[in-house]
């Protein structure tokens, strides 16, 4: 029996979750969690999730590869509209068009909209139905249109989807058990994952902390094999250079793990802060009832990519953001514009349902505020010389553990995609504190909360 962390909708009061790998119906989801069937068929398992990971590799690694390209193009094409007022419209109505048309393929593929982790981890759950085939163009489609036209969205959201209906399609091809098509869907999710960031490792971690809250051998297997064929795979469209590299980082005296420890109580409170947003706008975007979703959307949109023509810099998924923050230290004021505009425009996107991930947008929020940290304590205190990049570096992970409380995969994510492991005990640190404040706060974590809605449980969620 595996530990697992409750959450709003589970039917225990002692902090254990059902099992979510128990092969039993929806209607008796509170049954007692039942151990791992036999080992038979688990080198059938393991092939049917290297072939499974090759496509999400292949699949995943076009789609990073064309949003990469459509991020040149609508930066290109934001330069050329600043130079002339009379040009400021056309970015503003091409991005409108753009995602009202990806929010019309989310109307026809509900299964598609937002980010599809929740979906994943319902779908383990047994509370719904594995993704259908569709989904997979949908959200590759969709959020080409939508991360690629400026929406402040990440690309993990679509991989992990698109990495799960391959697992649903690769299960019903070679007609495998309950069990089984739960551990390939949810497998080939955390390929998803750990080819939107280059983490395998983040990936798999992703699956057993967050998605499936359980290690078991076959789980195990499973996520190993198709997370590291995904990125084997992916490594020939994207590369192999780490996602935002950095040099030089050091975690600096041992002291110093008190102001990573602050760090880790203030991204706690604000996690919590950052969930309430993203529940809050989407309350309100759902109540303007009297406008189609794909109006909703391409307002969102425009809004967006006029903020886009003040600072092009400042909207889309995020990656040329981070990595600038990781390898200089912008002014203050520029790390307030940057931590204000991207807090609310991160779940203002997200709200209008258009393909699209809450990960990278966060960690843009945690690199900033850890930056703020530093630049604001060597402004008043300049004997400190805290390093931005590092505490910048901690700030992601601690950020990522706040909202979604994973804090193990947010260190390995993070250790990943810088390809540093000097921070690892300050980030582990920070971690810790911030889980412990936002627990305390009774902040449930962002997945928790948007699977309970999105599965409508009876009564409110409790926001703290």
């Amino acid at each position: 029996m595996s530990f697992h962390r409750g959450v709003p909708g589970d039917s225990s009061e002692d902090g254990y979750a059902v099992d979510p790998w128990a092969s039993h119906s929806p209607e008796s989801l509170d049954a007692p969690p039942v151990d791992d069937p036999d080992l038979s068929g688990l080198l059938r398992l393991t092939l049917l999730a290297i072939a499974g990971g090759a496509a999400t590799g292949l699949i995943g690694g076009a789609f990073r590869r064309l949003l990469a390209e459509a991020e040149l193009l609508r930066t290109s094409l934001l330069d050329w509209a600043r130079e002339d007022p009379l040009r400021w419209a056309l970015p503003v109505l091409l991005a409108a068009v753009l995602v009202a048309a990806a929010r019309y393929l989310v109307r026809r593929v509900p299964e598609a909209s937002g980010s599809g982790v929740q979906r994943v981890e319902a779908h383990i759950r047994g509370e719904v139905p594995a993704a259908r085939g569709v989904v997979l163009p949908v959200k590759f489609v969709g959020g080409l249109l939508s991360i690629g036209s400026g929406m402040v969205l990440g690309r993990e959201g679509p991989t992990v989807q698109m990495g799960a209906s391959i697992g649903g399609f690769v299960s019903r091809r070679a007609k495998v058990s309950l069990h089984d098509t739960r551990t390939l869907s949810v497998a080939l999710a955390g390929a998803g994952l750990g080819v939107a960031f280059s983490a395998p490792l983040g990936g798999a971690m992703f699956v057993f902390e967050e998605v499936a809250h359980a290690f078991r051998t076959r789980l195990v297997v499973a996520t190993l094999a198709a997370t590291t064929t995904a990125l084997a795979v992916a490594r020939y469209v994207v590369g192999a250079e780490p996602v935002l590299p950095v040099r030089g980082v050091d975690a600096g005296s041992t002291w110093l793990l008190l102001g990573y420890a602050v760090l880790g109580a203030l991204l706690g409170v604000l996690g919590v802060l950052y969930n309430r947003v993203v529940v809050a706008l989407l309350d309100v975007v759902e109540g303007f009832r009297r406008l189609a979703p794909e109006a909703k959307a391409a307002l969102v949109g425009a809004f967006v990519v006029a903020v886009g023509l003040a600072a092009p810099w400042i909207i889309g998924g995020g990656d040329a953001l981070n990595e600038a923050l990781l390898v200089s230290t912008p002014p203050l004021a520029t790390l307030l514009a940057i931590t204000v505009v991207r807090w609310f425009l991160g779940p203002l996107s997200y709200s209008v349902g258009t393909p699209g991930g809450l990960f990278a947008p966060l960690l843009v929020v945690g690199a900033a505020v850890g930056s703020l940290v530093a630049v604001t304590s060597n402004s008043v205190l300049p004997g400190l010389a805290l390093s931005s990049t590092s505490f910048a570096v901690v700030g992601m992970s601690t950020f990522f553990a706040a909202v979604v409380r994973a804090p193990i995969t947010g260190v390995v994510l993070i250790m990943e995609m810088t390809a540093q492991t000097a921070l690892v005990v300050p980030m582990v640190v920070a971690a810790a504190v911030a889980v412990i404040v936002a627990t305390l706060l009774k902040g449930p974590p962002v997945y928790d909360i948007l699977r309970a809605r999105m599965n409508r449980t009876p009564g409110p969620v409790s926001l703290g």
